[in-house]
């Protein structure tokens, strides 16, 4: 968590700045997921625009139709409750959202949080959030070349619950204004039960093979 947290800097400095963009039911981004332990791919992964007003609803399914993911915005990049983890998985309420993307998004900026988690038992969990936006790099995926802003983001969810351990999250994402979402995104998870050490977590990178803008 610290190598991935402490990692030098990507990217190139552009002074461009990157507007929220308008997300819109209808809106599809299809990802195939590789797993970094194995380096095998387990699946093409979907994430869709359910509903746009009064906010957004993403959503994440597999290849069956299931759902991984889920989550609502009041704006876009800015999360008030859903799905954090897929270990257990992580959801909640979040007091004051969390803030994704906090646009316009711009190379060297960065922003801290301190959050409440609330899950469905009405448990509260303390969560802590640091983002950084690198820089500029050029990026390819399904023989594509987008150009992408570098966007680091650590987390400390708090446990899935009262009786589990601490689930602690960085992701690396390649933000790409042409797809309004990311063209890359590696997920690196661990898990720190009370007094036993840290264990490690799922590991994944998500890479865009196609999308649907309306």
């Amino acid at each position: 968590m610290l190598l991935a947290g402490c990692a030098t800097p990507r990217g190139a400095y552009d002074a461009t700045e990157v507007p929220a963009p308008r997300w819109r039911a209808g809106d599809v981004w299809v990802y195939r997921r590789t797993d970094l332990y194995t380096k095998l791919p387990t699946g093409i992964v979907t994430r869709d625009v359910a509903a746009d007003a009064p906010g957004v609803r993403l959503v994440t399914r597999d290849a069956a139709g299931r759902i991984l993911r889920e989550a609502e915005y009041e704006s876009p990049g800015i999360m008030v409750s859903g799905t954090l983890s897929e270990d257990g998985p992580v959801t909640g309420t979040l007091r004051p959202p969390l803030e994704v993307y906090a646009f316009p998004l711009v190379a060297g900026k960065r922003w801290r949080q301190t959050l409440t988690r609330t899950d469905a038992s009405d448990l509260r969990h303390y969560m802590t959030a640091a983002v950084d936006i690198e820089g500029w790099e050029n990026v390819r995926v399904a023989d594509r070349d987008y150009r992408a802003l570098v966007i680091r983001r650590r987390f400390r969810l708090g446990p899935k619950d009262s009786f589990n351990r601490t689930v602690y999250r960085t992701e690396l994402e390649w933000y790409a204004p042409e797809v309004r979402g990311a063209a890359r995104l590696r997920v690196y998870e661990d898990l720190a039960p009370w007094g036993r050490g840290t264990s490690t977590g799922s590991r994944f990178v998500c890479e865009l093979q196609s999308f649907r803008l309306t």
